[in-house]
């Protein structure tokens, strides 16, 4: 560096005059801090960056700081620090020495106080050393929503098998339908999800949802979201002696084995769909007349509340072996309208109609296009759902698909569910493969190719549900869910199979695809066999095995009831539903209206759990009471929305005999363990109290409690709403005006059905008013009462979002 030359030249009036010895000093201060810049600005040193095996590592020692990147993934983590930790908090290290060690590695050495770090750059890893076993990094990690906390698969945790659909069967699929998962060693009895961006201590790993990306931090890492950057969390990364930063590229294809990744678009579905489907209850001898009465049951109650989807499940075309037309063969005397007729009905009611076919499959070019259809190697045609499969290696096939399609659109459907769906040259054995139209085709690729067009000719704005009959997931990409279940039947025992899908395919919800757990839960009461025989059709109850075996029995209990409706709202997954809709009491209407809708839930738990005991186990071997399974005990939903930052913990009984249990807040929920919580039952409506550290809570058979936990506040706060299981869903704003001593919000609500919102008030604080307006009622009535701790506020639903405000007197803190 070049020696600093400064010669200065002051002005007379500053030597001598009046005042001269005053302004000599100012004038020396003045100059010395100018020297003092100078200086430091000719010392800045350089960053040094060491970049190797994809990672870069760019260290500016002047601010003390590092950064570490990833090609492909970006920034890993910003801003990052050296601390000591003392048993006064942590200590920075300053004054950093750097420089590199050969072509992968960097030496960083503090002198305030002196210590000595070194980074090394492997292929996937990067190993953090210090010389104190009290070393502790501080940074930013990047978090938007396209990169997500994660429960990664832990290899040293419980092995258990996951089958891609469940369905599979001797033929479909085998053991290339399955690959290996393992229960996590920590918590494996909690499954957790998130709404919005959230953090919890149990949780030290990100996901990329771009680029199918893990990157995992020691369990030691405690990553926290702050409110001003929401978009980063703030991580804190012990290195007792070393550590490791470990990126998992193609986490999903390589780690779980799912055989395709496409990062799911949600462009046209934000949310999962909800579904009532006729198969559980009619199947195959649903007639016109019993889609009308249920379409118009859901218009008039559930529509408001977001059931939007009808969908026709079989039996509208069948011919006289039970083979399928789609479009040509409409049965005229159990549905004397046609295809485009319901289709209108359905949306001149406001809602979407949808319906179920085998596109692998059609019967009405056997004889005339022999060369379309797949053939065995005895010369007979391959069925699918008793219908001649078709060879899409065939161009003319396409177009015949392209045509069905077409005229299935033009009708009006707008929900399509693919049954029967793979790639039957691939996983059905007797497939000729000498007699395709085109041998050098791989079969999968002429599957997609087939989804493809499909896809391409009725658009993104139509949903499209996979039922891939138990080979793999090699449709992701195109489908909008995916049923990954067995078949359901209208009883508890027969509703275990959405539990099983749940707890297997969970992981795959809102990544690459939804998951459609089952034909639909079933949440009408329970009835006798000799009952079920005067109001069911006959293929459902018969004194010889047919769908429902009589000795199972029909329908669900409340309790029942409401643990299906909380898994599938608290999940995400698309809401099904099956049951008779005319004819379900007030009280399990109230249930689906208090889950209805699914919100945009992703899963925390990025692997499987798979399912312990085939499913047929469980219906001829045992009963739910002795079904071994690896369904969670506790689903712990965290969110961070406009009604704010808490946990939604659904705790279950699977047995026949009432439980209690204890719910501890740090040790399950990863809530900090200094603070104490306001607690809400939901399905009680009720608040029930502050607690801190843990619980205990009392669950009835088959019943799940559902509990919202805020952190406890100083001024009043809102703990739960009559509206949704979430808490989250018609809240659209909240804040607390410690000015006016005055909390505030919008609220969705449905017209005309009571609303009601709870607050936890602390003692001596006492309501001075209440306000509900929206832009066209200045003046909406409400009703509150304030009784201990618990306030509750209610008013009538409005068309338009309902602001209110509530006013507390100056007791209320600030």
């Amino acid at each position: 560096m070049a020696p600093l030359r400064w010669a200065p030249a002051f002005p007379a009036e500053v030597c001598c005059g009046p005042g001269a010895e005053m302004k000599n000093r100012t004038h020396v201060v003045v100059v010395l801090v100018l020297l003092a810049a100078a200086l430091g600005q000719a010392q800045v040193r350089a960053p040094v960056t060491v970049s190797a095996e994809r990672w870069t590592v760019a260290v500016d020692s002047d601010q003390a700081t590092l950064s570490l990147s990833r090609e492909g993934l970006g920034t890993v983590l910003t801003e990052v620090r050296l601390n000591f930790r003392s048993g006064r908090g942590l200590r920075r290290l300053q004054n950093w020495s750097v420089e590199g060690k050969g072509e992968r590695g960097l030496s960083i050495r503090t002198s305030q106080p002196p210590s000595a770090w070194f980074l090394e750059l492997a292929p996937q890893t990067v190993r953090i050393s210090s010389t104190s076993a009290d070393g502790v990094l501080t940074a930013k990690a990047p978090a938007p929503p396209g990169r997500m906390v994660a429960r990664l698969l832990d290899l040293q945790g419980t092995p258990v098998k996951w089958m891609m659909t469940e369905e599979v069967k001797s033929g479909y699929g085998g053991d290339e339908a399955s690959a290996p998962s393992f229960l996590p060693g920590t918590n494996p009895d909690v499954m957790y999800f998130a709404l919005g961006q959230v953090a919890s201590s149990k949780f030290h790993s990100l996901f990329d949802r771009k680029t199918d990306s893990a990157i995992a931090f020691s369990e030691e890492t405690f990553l926290q979201r702050g409110l001003r950057e929401p978009e980063s969390l703030e991580t804190t990364i012990p290195v007792p002696g070393n550590t490791t930063i470990r990126v998992i590229p193609d986490y999903y294809t390589k780690e779980l084995g799912v055989p395709y990744y496409v990062p799911f678009d949600d462009t046209a579905f934000p949310k999962p769909p909800v579904v009532w489907a006729s198969w559980d209850n009619y199947y195959a001898e649903v007639t016109e007349q019993d889609i009308v009465r249920n379409t118009d049951w859901i218009a008039d109650h559930l529509k408001s509340y977001g059931l939007n989807y009808v969908r026709l499940d079989d039996s509208e075309d069948r011919g006289k072996d039970g083979e399928h037309y789609w479009i040509e063969k409409w049965n005229a005397k159990t549905f004397p309208h046609g295809g485009k007729w319901l289709a209108d009905y359905i949306k001149a009611k406001g809602l979407h109609p949808g319906m179920w076919i085998v596109p692998n499959a059609y019967a009405g070019a056997a004889e005339a296009r022999p060369e379309w259809y797949l053939h065995d190697k005895n010369g007979k045609l391959v069925l699918d759902y008793s219908t001649p499969a078709l060879d899409s290696t065939n161009p003319e096939v396409h177009e015949f698909l392209r045509k069905l399609f077409t005229t299935l659109d033009d009708w009006g459907f707008e929900y399509y569910m693919f049954d029967g769906e793979h790639a039957l040259p691939k996983y059905v054995p007797g497939v000729d493969l000498d007699r395709l139209y085109d041998k050098s085709v791989d079969p999968l690729v002429a599957y997609r190719d087939r989804l493809k067009l499909i896809r391409e000719t009725i658009g993104p704005q139509r949903f499209i549900e996979g039922c891939p009959a138990g080979t793999p997931l090699n449709g992701i990409g195109y489908f909008d869910a995916y049923f990954t279940g067995e078949d359901m039947y209208p009883s508890w025992q027969g509703q275990y199979n959405l539990f099983s899908s749940i707890n297997a395919n969970a992981f795959l919800n809102h990544i690459v695809v939804y998951v459609m757990p089952g034909e639909g839960i079933e949440v009408g009461p329970p009835m006798s066999v000799e009952e079920a025989q005067r109001k069911r059709v006959p293929s459902v109850v018969g004194t010889a095995r047919t769908r429902e075996d009589p000795v199972k029995g029909f329908g669900t209990t409340l309790p029942e009831a409401r643990t299906l409706a909380s898994y599938v709202s608290l999940t995400g997954v698309v809401y099904t539903i099956s049951s008779v809709m005319p004819e379900l009491p007030e009280d399990r209407v109230k249930v689906l209206k208090m889950t209805l809708p699914p919100l945009p839930i992703y899963p925390v738990d990025l692997f499987s759990r798979g399912v312990e005991m085939p499913m047929y186990e469980l219906f001829r071997h045992t009963t739910p009471d002795d079904y071994i399974h690896n369904y969670p005990e506790i689903l712990d939903l965290k969110v961070n929305a406009p009604a704010g930052i808490y946990d939604v913990a659904a705790l279950t009984n699977w047995r026949s005999w009432p439980t209690t249990r204890s719910l501890d807040f740090a040790g399950k929920l990863g809530l900090n363990p200094e603070l104490s919580y306001v607690v809400f039952d939901f399905w009680g409506q009720k608040l029930l109290g502050t607690f801190k550290g843990k619980m205990d809570v009392a669950i009835d058979p088959h019943d799940t409690r559902v509990l919202l936990i805020h952190p406890l506040a100083k001024h009043p706060q809102l703990v739960g709403t009559s509206r949704h299981i979430s808490g989250a869903y018609s809240i659209d704003d909240l804040a607390w005006d410690s000015a006016k001593n005055s909390i505030r919000g919008t609220s969705e609500s449905v017209p005309g059905d009571d609303y009601t919102l709870w607050f936890y008030v602390p003692a001596g604080v006492n309501v001075a008013g209440v306000r509900v307006q929206t832009k066209a009622q200045p003046a909406v009535a409400a009703q509150h009462e304030l009784a201990g701790n618990v306030l509750k506020v209610t008013f009538k639903g409005q068309a338009a979002p309902a602001e209110w405000e509530i006013s507390f007197n100056s007791g209320a803190s600030k």
